[in-house]
């Protein structure tokens, strides 16, 4: 060992079990992992450490935890905790409640109801993504969105926006009259048609190359 390793006094670093303890001591400190330390680096944190975290900053139930189906999504969370507290009871607080969670996009419409007290009335619409769409699942956003939203202001609905590919469908009908029913077919929405001399160029049909969005209400 270096004399630049020894901490002791010169006096007692050569006495054996003075310089014994020394090497102990120094190899039990050069073994710690200093980044585990760095707690508030809420990237790097252990995942394990991020529930006392979500304490500390109280995001715990709806305020965010408890809706954040991933672990980039709790470390962001967990990371915006003190601007939602700062800001909460604003719009930009509910949005960025929403954006944590993976629903980047949500609009905010205040003002959605006329007659008494309409004025702080709002709705939100959002683009469900992946994310899964059930009478729980809007139930607990109601709970989140409750959390950050002004006290004065009545959210009227949610509403969700679902992207898919129409190029491919499957239908299951798993009614009681015709269970087990399974069918499989392609949509086509624009610029799907082509002037090959399959079709009579009068007008009839949409030989563009444009594409078209096709929007699906489920009720």
């Amino acid at each position: 060992m270096s004399n630049k390793d020894v901490i002791l006094a010169n006096s007692i670093a050569g006495i054996p079990h003075f310089a014994a303890f020394d090497l102990m001591a120094k190899n039990r400190l050069d073994a710690v992992q200093l980044d585990a330390l760095l707690v508030y680096l809420i990237d790097t944190v252990s995942e394990n450490a991020l529930p006392f975290l979500a304490e500390q900053f109280d995001v715990l139930g709806y305020k965010g935890m408890r809706l954040a189906t991933t672990t980039v999504q709790k470390r962001e969370v967990i990371k915006r905790a003190i601007e939602l507290h700062r800001f909460k009871g604003t719009v930009w607080a509910v949005k960025e409640a929403l954006k944590t969670i993976g629903y980047p996009d949500a609009v905010l419409t205040e003002h959605v109801q006329n007659g008494a007290g309409g004025w702080a009335t709002f709705r939100i619409e959002l683009d469900a993504g992946n994310n899964p769409i059930s009478a729980a699942a809007v139930e607990e956003l109601v709970r989140m969105i409750e959390e950050y939203k002004n006290v004065r202001s009545h959210l009227v609905d949610i509403s969700y926006k679902i992207t898919f590919d129409p190029d491919g469908i499957t239908l299951t009908d798993e009614s009681y009259e015709n269970p087990g029913v399974d069918d499989s077919d392609d949509m086509y929405v624009g610029g799907d048609f082509r002037y090959n001399g399959a079709y009579t160029y009068n007008g009839d049909r949409n030989c563009s190359t444009d594409t078209d969005i096709l929007t699906v209400t489920i009720i």
